[in-house]
This record gives structure tokens, sequence and C-alpha cells, in this order.
């Protein structure tokens, strides 16, 4: 434990990054446009950023700690933004990754997806459908979209590993690749957003 004169000065900084944090969390909370709203989501992180620095930085310069725990949870990035961009058209491309924790719970809750699809269909029939992963995933997306299966996802038997969206300008003819080649039209150069979602093990460094 140190006691230099300096010692106050960086933690009354850090106390002022927490509190800035906690405001700037209660705002984007206050204004949320939705569940999976990306101001809440960028707060959340800065806020648990400067909550773990203020903790750190309390035990390393007088041995005490506060009382909170840092449990394992999503860092989110904003990597880009072009806030002059004005678009005519945008596409939105979206990647989220999962381990599959338990493969049990997953055809679980394909069949119950498949149960929400067809309510007039025996249990049997949802148990012949869902015979694999694969069609588990498939059931899940086509009951509840891409957001639905997100949500869903700790309940049925995924392990969020992360994800990334990017929204780019669609230029003149955009429209043609949407089936064929959805993905060839992605060019960094267009790039108007891009937000990242790593999820982490441990605590954040900076």
């Amino acid at each position: 434990m140190t006691n230099e004169p300096q010692d106050r000065t960086r933690l009354q900084a850090a106390l002022d990054g927490l509190t800035d944090a906690l405001e700037n969390h209660l705002e984007a909370c206050l204004g949320r446009s939705g569940e999976a709203d990306h101001a809440v989501q960028a707060t959340y992180t800065a806020l648990r950023h400067a909550a773990q620095q203020y903790d750190d930085l309390l035990f390393e310069l007088r041995d005490e700690v506060t009382p909170w725990e840092f449990p394992d949870g999503p860092h989110v990035d904003i990597e880009y933004e072009d806030a002059d961009a004005e678009p005519s058209a945008v596409g939105v491309f979206v990647r989220r990754d999962y381990d599959i924790a338990d493969t049990d719970e997953l055809l679980g809750a394909g069949r119950e997806a498949y149960g929400e699809l067809y309510p007039t269909d025996p249990l049997e029939a949802a148990i012949a459908d869902v015979s694999h992963p694969g069609r588990a995933l498939y059931q899940l997306l086509h009951a509840y979209g891409v957001d639905g299966l997100d949500q869903r996802a700790e309940g049925a038997g995924l392990t969020p590993r992360g994800g990334t969206v990017w929204v780019q300008e669609l230029a003149e003819g955009d429209p043609d690749t949407l089936v064929g080649e959805p993905f060839d039209v992605v060019d960094e150069e267009l790039l108007i957003y891009r937000l990242d979602e790593v999820m982490e093990s441990g605590t954040t460094e900076e």
C-alpha cells in the first residue's frame, strides 16, 4: 500500500470517471429505444470499465475493495461511426456466434419452437422433426427470428461468444445481390457504423 500525496488525486479522478459513467448510463437507459439499444450497451461497457478501474486502483493504493462483482459479460466496442453519412439506402450485416453448451437443451428448445409454429401437431411430430442441432436452430430461427434466438440463447443450450453488426451505405444495383451474394457487397469504404460485442472471461483490461 502506498501513501503518496498523488494517491488522492488518482482516486478522485477514477471516482469522477465512475460518476460520469453512471450518469451516462442512466441517460441512455432513460432514452432506450428497445432491448438491444446500442447506446445502453455502450454505456454499460463504459460503466463496467470505470467501476473496475476504480475498484482496482482502490485496492492497489489503499488495500480496500468495493462491494461490486464483475461477472463475465459482453464487452461492446463501437469500432467505427460516420456521423456525416447521409445514405439513401443501407445494408445491415449481422453476425452472432455461439457455443453449443447443451445439445439436449437445444433440441428441447427447438421442439418448443416447433410447437409454437404448429400448435395442433402432436409432441411426436416435434420430436421427429427436431432430431439434430441444425434442425433445432432452424425451428428457433423460423419461430423467433435472429433477435429472438439471441434473446433465448442461454435457455436454449447456447453460450453467446459475441457478434458484430456492420451498417453500410448501399450503392446502385446492390439489391440484386440480396439473395444470390448477400455479403459480397460489404465494403469498408462505405461503412457507416460498426459495433463489435465480444464475450469476456474474467476482467476487462484497459
